[in-house]
């Protein structure tokens, strides 16, 4: 677990490295434009959709691959609805299970660093607006600079302040990993005392006393409102949270 969380955090390090020499790209590809265009509005209040950039996105992401990607199966939908029904049923209800099963073998074979296997792959392979950010301006460095307009300059840097975000996660995520290495066998037995400690104080002072009235409204009340209430509140503090962040941000794709 120690050496999991050293190499974690080295390659969270290493890939904000390797971005942060994107940005720098991305800064000598803007400060012509910047020069010779001004700086463009990224409030979300004013929107660049007669540019070539625009174009791009909506031929590449909003009506690119996805599409494509789901056109055959939306084919055998329409086709074979009653087969297509029965299939997607099975599928569906079988994936579950296996989910559960994959995620159970690989607890056992690897414990606790299945966490760490898990998040490294996020790391890797990164959020989706990262990798728009990244085909588009690849995109914008082959076309002609005396074609692109204020608004394809408006999506260069909406895709250089996605990549500095990304920079930012990651630098958080090697920093906590490396601090937190060399106690790398002992967080998860502490979270584990945490969760038991929460459930002991939930048991003790909620399900005892309303069972003394109704054991069936205690069972209902421990096992059901109790997680939904936390659930319900965690979603609520993300929501809330990233609501705030994209009016803070203003435009973005």
């Amino acid at each position: 677990m120690i050496t999991g969380l050293l190499l974690l955090g080295l390659l969270s390090l290493g890939l904000a490295l390797y971005w942060y020499r994107k940005v720098i790209q991305i800064d000598c590809f803007v400060s012509p434009l910047l020069n010779r265009l001004g700086e463009p509005d990224t409030s979300g209040k004013k929107h660049y959709i007669d540019c070539d950039s625009h174009r791009w996105v909506m031929k590449n992401v909003v009506v690119g691959d996805y599409l494509k990607a789901t056109e055959g199966f939306r084919n055998f939908m329409m086709n074979r609805t009653m087969t297509g029904t029965l299939v997607l049923g099975i599928f569906l209800g079988l994936l579950p299970v296996m989910v559960v099963y994959l995620l159970f073998q690989s607890y056992q074979l690897i414990g606790t660093s299945l966490i760490l296997v898990i998040l490294t792959a996020f790391i890797v392979i990164g959020p989706g607006e990262l990798e728009i950010s990244g085909q588009l301006f690849q995109w914008q460095t082959e076309q002609d600079c005396d074609t692109l307009t204020v608004g394809d300059l408006a999506y260069s840097t909406i895709s250089k302040k996605t990549i500095e975000k990304w920079i930012r996660k990651l630098l958080v995520i090697g920093a906590i990993s490396i601090i937190l290495a060399p106690w790398g066998e002992s967080i998860f037995p502490a979270f584990a005392y945490v969760f038991a400690l929460f459930i002991g104080v939930v048991y003790a002072n909620i399900f005892v006393p309303i069972s003394s009235y109704s054991m069936p409204l205690a069972l209902i009340f421990f096992f059901a409102i109790v997680p939904s209430v936390l659930s319900i509140g965690i979603i609520g503090v993300i929501s809330v949270y990233q609501k705030t962040k994209n009016d803070s941000e203003g435009f973005k794709f």
